[in-house]
């Protein structure tokens, strides 16, 4: 078996994984901007398939989770040691009332 034929046959049961992880975008997230997001997820029972992208201004590729994780790091790039009370109050005004 030649090498190219090889290397077909090693990559051929991957190809939707390597597809897959460098498609996919990959959040750096710092672990306080984790934290509270998931505060704030668990807080205000955001759901993934919220449409948030908008209201937070971030890429509206990511879901109501990852939105909330990329919107609260750059918050907190502004407020380095907010209260959650004050992180919680900000988020809420971007979001429109029911």
């Amino acid at each position: 078996m030649c090498l190219n034929a090889l290397i077909k046959q090693s990559y051929s049961f991957d190809r939707t994984y390597f597809m897959n992880h460098f498609v996919q975008p990959k959040l750096l997230i710092s672990a306080q901007a984790k934290k509270i997001g998931l505060k704030l997820i668990n807080d205000l029972e955001l759901c993934i398939t919220a449409r948030l992208a908008f209201y937070l201004d971030v890429n509206p590729c990511y879901d109501g989770h990852e939105a909330t994780f990329i919107w609260t790091e750059y918050f907190l790039q502004d407020h380095p040691q907010p209260e959650f009370s004050d992180v919680r109050e900000a988020f809420l005004q971007l979001i429109p009332r029911c």
